[in-house]
């Protein structure tokens, strides 16, 4: 067998009533899932097998969680296999070391295959469980419905239930010794998934809860930190001088209040600890021990979780160590690579399992300069399982918190989604809801919707650009529809050649200030296979303040001359007291026609145009006005 490199392989045997069972799980990356089963029966000299005894793996029988019915066939006698040899454990390796094989797997036959833990080790009512090692936390599989998914999710979640969330194949063999005599009963069967369903698979899972759970989930973006963040900012230097001092001002003003505790550590570490970019670059990360990073005031993600936990024992906190990988700066949308090396922080309150990032709640790098810039972003405090393993995936599945744990697959297919985009309800939707979007015409269409603000119905508002081969090309944001909930966008343009780009969504928050840049909140790699003549100019839209609008007709730069043109206007999230007027103002200047609203929120009319460049305006007086749109008719 071809070994791969980064290839993981979990055995698994288990002996009832004579019968030896050895279940083979082996993975690797980009490669189909193997499953080999191996049955040993023993029956005495001239006894027949029973039949449950021969083939357990048959139709009909009970099947382990995580394998499909299989079809048996016989072949030729073998050699009597050899006593199984006992599981060797693998031993835990330094943290950067140990993860190395994620990001540049190099094949090394001295190195111990890693043993993750398979599908069987999670049982459903239907298998009983092993005798197991106790674990940390007793898993409960609590209901959530939360996170970038679209109601078409549930509809497809139902479909991915009936199926395997991976590609697999299933090699299943059943050896009965009988009169001295080994026959051996061999079949494979294949499954298949595409990373495409990866978010409906994620939705198939719940965040993990302990036992003393209060079934209130924590919502930390309803908590007024103020306080908090004001005094970890003021931390004189005097307080900084060695670890249990600082823990102490850190969190003796906040006794009996684990939260408001962990988040002054969070801030302080934010604010006083650079992310060592030349470190990181260079693979010589220095000491990252705690009183090292104090010291220093410098670190990469181990020594912000290191000095994270060192801060948090004196108050009597449990905060652990988390390690995997992230997709990061250094990691490229629709990469197939799982991430670099990282290392976060988990902590258990009152039995809900949360997840914080020190690291990438401090700033943001920039590997062209080698520099890294401070930037708080609470977003990485406290946060719910579901939402994070996004970009973090631990090296133990069960620190995934999710049950059940999600596939590496199903996490390689899972969006671009930034920080940014649940902060301002930016949600998925559509069809295309992975890293990659493919087309064959030079054509590119994704919608994505938008969170109604409960208070108001206000939503945030979205530009997106596509990066195509060093150009910046313009994009159509479409208004699509609307409900109680969301209101639903169309991301439209055109790819000028055959390639790929890449294509950025930005967004503001309800009201926000759409003329200063605002943070990319989605991204997609963009793959044509078509030639780029199809390719056409997208009608150019400006920014109106007051409210927010879609041309929908016409929607391209250019329209004919001389023929009744359609010009259709859609007008949605109107602020409080602004009363839009949508009017046309033609090549020849001169006070613009007003364009009759036909319904609530929609702007229509149908006018033979003369040639040369119109203009969509909106009157903010009987006499002034601001540009919304320009085309030209030709």
């Amino acid at each position: 067998m071809v070994q791969f490199p980064g290839t993981k392989t979990t055995t698994k045997t288990t002996t009832v009533n004579g019968v030896t069972t050895t279940v083979k799980t082996i993975t690797a990356p980009g490669q189909p899932t193997r499953i080999i089963t191996t049955t040993t029966t023993k029956v005495p000299a001239g006894q027949q097998p029973a039949d449950n005894q021969r083939l357990p793996t048959q139709l009909g029988q009970p099947q382990p969680q995580g394998r499909q019915p299989v079809q048996q066939s016989q072949s030729q006698p073998q050699p009597q296999p050899q006593p199984e040899q006992q599981e060797v454990k693998r031993k835990s390796s330094g943290f950067f070391t140990n993860l190395k094989k994620h990001v540049l797997p190099k094949k090394n036959n001295n190195v111990p295959q890693q043993q993750y833990p398979t599908q069987q080790q999670y049982p459903t009512q239907q298998q009983q469980p092993q005798q197991q090692q106790p674990h940390h936390t007793t898993i409960i599989r609590q209901s959530e419905d939360d996170g970038p998914i679209d109601n078409l999710a549930e509809k497809m979640r139902h479909a991915a239930l009936s199926r395997p969330t991976q590609h697999v194949e299933h090699h299943s063999s059943s050896t009965t010794t009988q009169d001295g005599k080994v026959v051996r009963h061999n079949s494979v069967s294949h499954s298949h998934d595409g990373p495409e369903d990866s978010i409906a698979c994620l939705k198939r899972s719940r965040p993990c809860v302990a036992p003393d759970f209060n079934g209130q989930r924590l919502d930390v973006s309803a908590i007024d930190f103020s306080r908090e963040d004001g005094h970890a900012r003021a931390c004189p230097s005097s307080e900084m001088t060695s670890i249990p001092r600082l823990s102490h001002y850190l969190t003796s003003p906040f006794k009996g209040n684990q939260i408001s505790q962990l988040r002054t550590i969070f801030t302080w570490l934010a604010n006083n600890i650079a992310y060592d970019v030349p470190a990181f670059m260079s693979g010589r990360y220095g000491d990252q021990a705690p009183e090292a990073v104090l010291r220093n005031r410098k670190a990469v993600c181990e020594g912000y979780s290191n000095l994270y936990i060192a801060l948090a024992e004196p108050a009597g906190l449990k905060v652990k160590k988390i390690i995997g990988v992230a997709r990061g700066i250094d990691t490229q949308v629709g990469d197939n690579r799982l991430g670099s090396p990282h290392a976060w922080n988990g902590v258990t309150i009152n039995g809900e399992h949360l997840l914080i990032d020190s690291t990438w709640g401090a700033g943001v790098c920039d590997l062209s300069t080698r520099s890294f810039r401070k930037l708080f972003r609470p977003f990485f405090f406290l946060l719910r399982p579901n939402k994070l393993i996004y970009t973090h995936w631990p090296e133990d599945p069960k620190e995934q918190f999710l049950d059940p744990p999600i596939d590496e697959n199903v996490f390689r297919g899972l969006p671009c989604i930034k920080p940014e985009s649940w902060q301002l309800g930016i949600k998925l939707s559509g069809n295309h809801r992975g890293q990659v979007i493919k087309t064959k015409d030079d054509a590119i269409e994704v919608e994505v919707r938008l969170k109604k603000r409960p208070q108001d119905g206000a939503t945030g508002k979205i530009v997106a650009r596509l990066n195509w081969k060093g150009q910046s090309i313009p994009t159509s944001v479409q208004w699509a529809r609307e409900d109680a909930k969301y209101v639903y966008m169309l991301i439209k343009c055109w790819c000028p050649s055959s390639g790929s780009g890449e294509l950025s969504v930005f967004g503001w928050p309800p009201g926000g200030d759409q003329t200063k840049n605002g943070p990319q909140c989605l991204l997609y790699k963009v793959v044509n296979e078509g030639s780029g003549r199809a390719a056409k100019p997208l009608l150019q839209q400006y920014v109106v303040k007051g409210f927010s609008f879609s041309v929908l007709e016409p929607m391209t730069a250019q329209v004919n001359k001389g023929v009744p043109q359609t010009i259709r206007v859609r007008v949605f999230d109107v602020e409080k007291g602004i009363t839009p007027a949508l009017a046309l103002q033609g090549p020849e200047g001169g006070m613009p026609e007003r364009l009759p609203q036909v319904q609530p929120g929609l702007f229509e009319m149908t006018k033979v145009l003369t040639p040369g460049q119109w203009k969509i305006v909106h009157m903010t007086s009987e006499y002034g006005f601001s540009f919304a749109a320009v085309f030209d008719a030709v």
